[in-house]
């Protein structure tokens, strides 16, 4: 009953767009929001300006993490050289560098080859290939999910397929491979847990709060604040991610935070950018879908944004143990909240969700030893030496 303590959240899909898109977020206002949300540990995708995609850049973009960061942020390396999906960056370098991971995360590889040489080198380096399941042929224009409402609203569509098909092109390179780690990032369709299910030992997955909530009638109601990629399912695929988080198929909840700025999100549903930010929203979200409509316990509900993420990357927070980092977040989970993008401390306000009361009020956060967040807001100063 009351508060309850529990390790900080771990985000394997963050979005800080520094460098190259600070208009959007930064490094400090990202993890400000990740803290103010409940995570002390956030990862950072590498579709940033220079790319993570070499000894170098990776220590630029480490010493801005280390001079700016309010948790800790583990840096995903670029799977190709300035993300030109063309030729494969160096993935031991990049580990010995400081990256946790490889991801090709929004610049798909083209090829078998590629897929196959890179799961070869992630499996040389011990490092886990983040890979986002798109088949740009089949995905090309869609803005999102391809049905009568796509045809209702006069939006182009993405069929199921765009993901489907990916994820048969990675088993085709996995099977050539053999069975290096493999983890695949925002899975939002029955069909992708159907096949992950036929998938002897298969990859781990992920799947994000916004589609464990909404469908894509959320497109309908918020337009461009629910448009991401890949899009809104129907409620068929939004049960069945629930089923397979229920049953540990997918096995980490990922925010995909996505922040944008207003006048781009202002576009329109076919102009604007994908995304939406999560990471203020994320244990709110979970604690509604996972406790209060799945009956989930609090640990198994917890778990998919705490040890499972951390231990797929070999980190060791995610735990409450002796010798662990004093990574911790307090909440109480029976008060509720009303969500006001006006107060997020995100730069993006971009969020399906705003005015939604929600279950999960974040009394205290705890960073390496240091209370960072509390219910009189932020400390006076943000913790070092965590990176």
């Amino acid at each position: 009953r009351g508060p309850v303590v529990c390790p900080g959240l771990v985000d394997l899909h963050t979005h800080l767009r520094e460098p190259g898109a600070e208009q959007k977020e930064t490094i400090e206002t990202g993890t400000r929001a990740a803290v103010r949300g409940g995570f002390t540990t956030v990862c950072a995708m590498p579709n940033t300006k220079p790319a993570p995609d070499s000894p170098e850049t990776v220590e630029a973009i480490r010493s801005r993490i280390r001079h700016s960061a309010w948790c800790r942020v583990g840096l995903i390396g670029a799977a190709t050289a300035g993300n030109d999906r063309e030729t494969l960056t160096e993935f031991e370098a990049l580990r010995d560098a400081g990256c946790v991971a490889i991801s090709d995360d929004a610049f798909m590889l083209r090829t078998r080859g590629q897929r196959r040489e890179a799961l070869h080198r992630c499996a040389d380096a011990g490092l886990i290939f983040i890979a986002h399941a798109e088949s740009e042929e089949l995905s090309a224009g869609g803005v999102m999910h391809d049905g009568e409402l796509s045809a209702e609203l006069g939006a182009p569509g993405q069929h199921e397929d765009t993901e489907v098909r990916s994820l048969e092109q990675w088993r085709e390179a996995w099977d050539s491979a053999g069975p290096p780690p493999l983890h695949i990032a925002h899975l939002s369709t029955a069909r992708s847990v159907e096949l992950l299910r036929a998938w002897e030992r298969g990859p781990t997955a992920e799947t994000a709060p916004h589609y464990l909530a909404l469908t894509q009638a959320a497109v309908a109601e918020h337009g461009p604040n629910a448009k991401m990629n890949p899009p809104l399912r129907t409620e068929h695929d939004r049960v069945a991610l629930l089923q397979a988080l229920s049953d540990g198929l997918i096995t980490v909840i990922a925010t995909d935070h996505a922040p944008h700025t207003e006048e781009e999100k202002a576009a329109g549903l076919t102009e604007a950018p994908f995304g939406i930010v999560g990471l203020e929203t994320a244990l709110s979200m979970t604690l509604s879908v996972l406790v209060g409509e799945a009956q989930m316990t609090l640990s198994e509900a917890l778990t998919p944004l705490t040890s499972a993420p951390a231990d797929l990357m070999g980190l060791p927070q995610g735990r409450i143990e002796v010798n662990a980092p004093a990574d911790l977040l307090v909440f109480d989970a029976d008060m509720h909240q009303t969500v006001d993008p006006t107060e997020f401390a995100s730069m993006g306000h971009n969020t399906p969700f705003a005015g939604c009361e929600l279950p999960g009020v974040v009394s205290a956060v705890m960073v390496g030893g240091n209370v960072v967040y509390g219910r009189d807001g932020f400390a006076a100063s943000r913790p070092t030496e965590l990176n």
